[in-house]
């Protein structure tokens, strides 16, 4: 069971490497590197878009549909969590981080992040780059 906590945890810190980097990519400017929006655009569809497509696949398992991001289930599960349970789909990696330094937010804010993101990313490319 160590292993398995110690590998989920391994797969949170990914998790918030990935993230870091996601949206620190929005205070690198474009005159360090040119092609930073067009990156940081495609990347942000593959975010968003593989957690929509990773939420279909959850449907067939849960009955509901929620964006997941693909760390999270193998994650959860690692820590005993079923994919039918809540705890797993219904799971924000950003709510997870925040609660961890006690501050208690709705699942809400984490989704109005991604799309915060997602239009943010999308407005640079079509009208900054």
């Amino acid at each position: 069971m160590r292993i398995k906590l110690f590998l989920a945890d391994a797969l949170f810190w990914l998790h918030f490497l990935v993230g870091s980097i996601w949206l620190g990519l929005f205070l690198v400017p474009s005159s360090v590197w040119h092609d930073k929006i067009t990156f940081h655009f495609y990347l942000t569809i593959a975010i968003v878009g593989h957690q929509f497509l990773w939420g279909l696949i959850l449907m067939l398992y849960t009955r509901k549909f929620r964006m997941v991001c693909i760390l999270t289930t193998p994650m959860q599960v690692l820590r005993g969590e079923k994919i039918s349970d809540p705890k797993n789909y219904d799971h924000s990696f950003f709510k997870e981080l925040v609660g961890k330094n006690g501050i208690k937010i709705p699942h809400l804010a984490s989704t109005l992040i991604t799309f915060s993101a997602l239009s943010l990313a999308i407005y640079q490319y079509l009208f900054l780059r």
